[in-house]
């Protein structure tokens, strides 16, 4: 079974980074739900680019997937993340970033 999350067409077009400010690092936020993180395959126009560990979660934006900034994600809207073992597909309509005391540290992928 192959889920889509589909994002109607009004918000395709939304693309602007937005910043945030986190109230402890990222790291800590990841070791802290472990059990949340799963492997992440980023494709753009099918073809595999990436592999990363990310955590779903939302926020008053909607959906996203976080990336830990530290493991340098290269990630934009357009793209297409799978999860490693293929169940989930989503389509990144908006790339934002958290900072924790100035530094950007968790990019969100919003889909």
């Amino acid at each position: 079974m192959n889920i889509q999350a589909v994002a109607p067409a009004e918000y395709i077009r939304k693309k602007t980074v937005i910043m945030g400010d986190l109230p402890v690092p990222a790291a800590m936020f990841f070791d802290d739900f472990a059990s949340g993180i799963l492997e992440y395959n980023v494709l753009d126009d099918d073809v595999l680019i990436a592999t990363y560990h990310g955590m779903a979660n939302s926020d008053e934006d909607g959906d996203y997937i976080g990336f830990l900034m530290s493991d340098q994600p290269k990630i934009s809207a357009g793209n297409t993340i799978k999860t490693s073992d293929g169940l989930e597909t989503f389509k990144i309509i908006q790339i934002s970033y958290d900072r924790y005391n100035g530094k950007a540290e968790l990019l969100k992928a919003y889909y």
